[in-house]
């Protein structure tokens, strides 16, 4: 598998601490599908080489991010006042089957594209963004691959897996030309009580046999696979010198006009779809 896609286009860079709303966990979900719209917006003016876009979107404190499914479950009510107890936030996010957990341990990170007349396949896109974290772990000693590991929270095919444990999970979101492939990744921090909550909520949402029987033995943590701990920054300077390396990595802030217009037109969106969550 090839990183020619890095050095087909320059990339742009946003990072949630610079985002003055990023105390509302909904705000980083926004402005996902907020960069989906803008970056085939902005790259109507390009002649040359195509924009692509990285945002990277951490919660530094803790946050649920549910699944359309889980909204499904028989009595959710009681699995989200036992994750609201042990101190999380609950959030709908727009993408994803399934919960996940965030917390400053967990990083989020998402490459957008601006497909034009060239369509990525489904495949392709996790496949990229797959290539990416085994390309920044590799010298760590860590070989990445990917599978479904079952019982694991929100498990897919395209789970990240590192020794037969999972290490984090992707998620797509497609809109008209605008391609968004999302990752998350466990870097340090207790994982099997991150997944124990889990487990937890379904087993109090009386979950059925169609939600995962989580195991907290099948995930851990890229810290407890290298012996050291391995943290936000170390990460995002192991993805931008990866980048730099194929092509250009540009900083951005929020502050752009048609991006603020997008984002003020899809909050409300969001916001509705999680209106049904106890406050």
């Amino acid at each position: 598998m090839s990183l020619n896609f890095l050095s087909s286009q320059s990339w742009y860079l946003h990072h949630d601490r610079d985002n003055v709303r990023n105390n509302d966990p909904l705000s980083n979900l926004v402005y996902q599908d907020s960069f989906i719209r803008y970056l085939p917006k902005i790259n109507e003016g390009v002649n040359d080489q195509q924009i692509g876009g990285i945002h990277f979107y951490p919660n530094m404190s803790p946050v649920i991010l549910l699944g359309g499914k889980d909204t499904r479950l028989s009595n959710k009510e009681a699995g989200y006042a036992y994750l609201q107890e042990v101190g999380y936030q609950l959030v709908i996010r727009p993408h994803g089957g399934l919960a996940v957990v965030n917390d400053e341990g967990i990083v989020n990170f998402s490459l957008i594209t601006d497909m034009g007349e060239d369509k990525i396949p489904i495949d392709q896109a996790y496949e990229n963004i797959t290539h990416v974290v085994r390309e920044i772990l590799a010298p760590y000693g860590l070989n990445v691959e990917h599978y479904e590991v079952p019982d694991s929270y929100c498990p897919g095919t395209y789970d990240l897996v590192v020794n037969g444990q999972k290490i984090g999970g992707t998620a797509q979101r497609r809109f008209k030309s605008g391609l968004t492939t999302a990752a998350y990744l466990s870097l340090n921090g207790n994982q099997r009580e991150r997944a124990e909550h889990i487990r937890e909520f379904y087993d109090r949402s009386d979950a059925d046999d169609s939600y995962p029987k989580v195991d907290w033995r099948v995930m851990t943590t890229i810290s407890d696979l290298i012996g050291k701990e391995y943290t936000q920054e170390d990460f995002e300077d192991d993805l931008i010198n990866l980048f730099n390396k194929y092509s250009t990595v540009e900083s951005r802030d929020f502050s752009d006009t048609d991006l603020e217009a997008i984002y003020t037109k899809q909050y409300p969106i969001l916001k509705k779809r999680n209106d049904t969550l106890p406050s």
